[in-house]
């Protein structure tokens, strides 16, 4: 029996490192091509690789185009593309504001829309999986604009479950716990808070990685009568209280 994603292809944004590199190597290794957009082209991940600054619309589109003509189809998108900051929000920089809710929020809005659209005029539907965040529920301080761009996106995910699915497209996303990433950098620094997480983690006491998230997400997209869920994947860290 062929597997699931045998002779398929995939849109992975954000996917030159951490999570992203992760779920494109597992589909590349279960035999489905795999288009890997982001800002550089410094790594060695993906079967189409492409330049692209997913919070600007004519960047996506070009690079939608492209994965159009190269690959004629499109079948999965996982939409990790994300940054964060760090700052209270008596501090907040405005343009710091903008930049992580313009890559988190407008960028994963854009990566939906044009997958939407690929998908439906193929006319042979498809899955897409956002990568949301523990903080979509269980807001940490002093990263603002992450919670609330994951937040949205989450709404935005189930929004396009409702939309995309009489094109027979189901839309879920994951929602992972700290996960060792270089996006979590800035929280090592934090005297004891790697340890208090790990502490309150059920499974292993310890932090997610890339291959917990990106089995979640194989799984996601090959699941046919689930959509519209967010699924957390934090080795139980939700269910303890934040202290």
């Amino acid at each position: 029996m062929n597997d699931e994603f045998e002779g398929k292809c995939t849109v992975v944004t954000g996917g030159s490192r951490g999570m992203g590199a992760e779920v494109a190597r597992q589909l590349q290794a279960r035999g489905c091509k795999v288009a890997v957009l982001a800002r550089s082209a410094d790594h060695d991940v993906g079967d189409l690789n492409i330049v692209c600054d997913v919070a600007d619309e004519a960047s996506q589109r070009a690079a939608f185009r492209q994965i159009a003509d190269t690959f004629g189809r499109l079948d999965y998108a996982f939409i990790n593309a994300g940054v964060s900051t760090f700052a209270s929000l008596l501090d907040m920089d405005m343009q710091e504001w903008d930049r992580v809710t313009g890559i988190n929020l407008r960028g994963a809005l854009i990566s939906l829309r044009e997958t939407g659209r690929l998908m439906k005029q193929a006319g042979h539907g498809g899955s897409i999986v956002t990568c949301c965040s523990l903080s979509t529920f269980k807001p940490e301080k002093y990263i603002a604009p992450y919670n609330a761009s994951k937040a949205a996106l989450a709404n935005l995910t189930q929004t396009a479950a409702r939309e995309f699915g009489e094109f027979n497209i189901r839309v879920n996303g994951v929602a992972p716990g700290l996960t060792k990433t270089d996006i979590i950098a800035g929280t090592e620094s934090i005297p004891g808070y790697v340890a208090a997480v790990e502490k309150r983690t059920p499974l292993q006491h310890r932090l997610g990685t890339s291959a917990d998230i990106a089995d979640a997400v194989l799984k996601l997209l090959a699941m046919q009568w689930v959509t519209g869920q967010i699924l957390p994947v934090d080795g139980g860290l939700s269910l303890q209280t934040p202290t």
